[in-house]
């Protein structure tokens, strides 16, 4: 079985994953991610994504509810690794445009 090393059924181990990609979310929103934390981050997404397909393409029988929200945590992944790209690209490049804040006055 492809979770016996995890040792939660899918549906669980779905939900953990999808707790881990909100935290891993957070914290790439929080944009205090270097570039170490980010190949972290990006190595156990790769490791989740593989067991997730393995989990899919396995054979495994899964519950009604487990095959969306099987979908739906693969998508986080992708959402979540994009993030993480997007965030390294901003910290390696300055800003194209600042904003300038005027106080207004009377004319």
């Amino acid at each position: 079985m492809v979770l016996e090393s995890e040792g939660l059924c899918p549906l669980h181990f779905l939900r953990k994953v999808d707790a881990e990609c909100a935290e891993f979310r957070r914290e790439a929103m929080r944009g205090d991610l270097d570039n170490r934390r980010c190949a972290e981050i990006n190595q156990f997404l790769s490791t989740r994504a593989m067991v997730l397909a393995q989990l899919a393409t396995s054979g495994t029988r899964l519950r009604d509810d487990a095959r969306p929200c099987l979908l739906s945590v693969f998508l986080m992944l992708v959402n979540v690794c994009e993030r993480l790209a997007r965030a390294a690209n901003d910290t390696e490049r300055e800003p194209v445009l600042t904003a300038v804040h005027r106080p207004l006055t009377a004319a």
